[in-house]
């Protein structure tokens, strides 16, 4: 049934499926699925199919067109700028997190400016690649909605690239700032990015519902993928506002905010702990 499906319109998909099931488009399925438990599925697919450009989502790279070296050579520019604003040079500089660490994009180079660098990620599939990378940090998986595998005050440095927007809701992600704030060191620093607003392009994301839609009917996820040209990314966004209240209420400081070109109407934020 499903290699007939040509793909013309997310529209026509989903209205072709629901007539199958003798729905209304109206209607919909509903699978008892907990706060992380979606997002973690939809990564693991995402890890298996196309990791590096889950990761790193440049439209040109997309279905495996991501060169490993041209991948990792990104992480070493983008985390050379942050240690620049940040005053830091390589060496030693304590233990730093990566939250989100993927395929150990960013970890890998962050090593070259702390003796200890974590990452943690929601899926096994990505951890397994990111030892594999990276042999130097260490990489653990985490699939719950806080960082209790790490005692307070652990981390003199953390951060988190294009991650905290693709949370379920955003009281997930204010969880995980308050958490940033809880784990590193006074004065330390955290920085984080996250969009402030979406486009109605992004809020309804009607690709990523159809990914879902036809995963739970139990479409193979490399057709959604290659064929249907679907994916279950999802997009979330805080106002500036929101972050500067969880940051305050978590304990931290905001030191700067500043734009970013990491997505449409996004902002980084430097923070500190006293």
């Amino acid at each position: 049934m499903f290699e007939k499906v040509t793909g013309n319109s997310n529209r026509t998909l989903a209205r072709s499926v629901f007539k199958l099931l003798g729905m209304g488009v109206g209607q919909h399925l509903v699978t008892p699925t907990s706060v992380v438990a979606a997002p973690q599925r939809e990564w693991e697919d995402l890890a298996r199919l196309d990791p590096l450009w889950g990761i790193l989502s440049e439209k040109s790279k997309q279905f495996g067109k991501w060169d490993v070296a041209d991948f990792f050579a990104s992480g070493q520019a983008e985390i050379g700028a942050l240690m620049r604003s940040c005053g830091l040079s390589a060496g030693d500089n304590g233990r730093a997190l990566d939250f989100g660490c993927g395929a150990g994009r960013l970890s890998k180079s962050l090593r070259c400016y702390f003796g200890q660098v974590y990452g943690v990620d929601i899926s096994e599939e990505m951890v397994r690649l990111a030892r594999g990378y990276v042999r130097d940090c260490t990489f653990l998986l985490n699939q719950t909605d806080d960082l209790k595998l790490f005692q307070d005050n652990f981390f003199d440095f953390i951060y988190s690239s294009i991650v905290l927007q693709h949370q379920p809701t955003g009281e997930v992600a204010r969880r995980y700032i308050a958490e940033f704030v809880r784990l590193v060191r006074p004065n330390g620093i955290v920085v984080f990015q996250m969009p402030y607003k979406l486009s109605l392009r992004y809020a309804i994301q009607p690709r990523r519902r159809l990914y879902s839609l036809f995963r739970r009917l139990g479409v193979p996820p490399d057709f959604i993928y290659n064929k249907l040209r679907l994916d279950p990314m999802r997009t979330i966004s805080l106002p500036s506002e929101d972050i500067a209240a969880t940051v305050s209420a978590a304990g931290g400081r905001i030191l700067r905010s500043y734009s970013d070109n990491l997505h449409r109407r996004s902002m980084s934020y430097l923070v500190t702990k006293p």
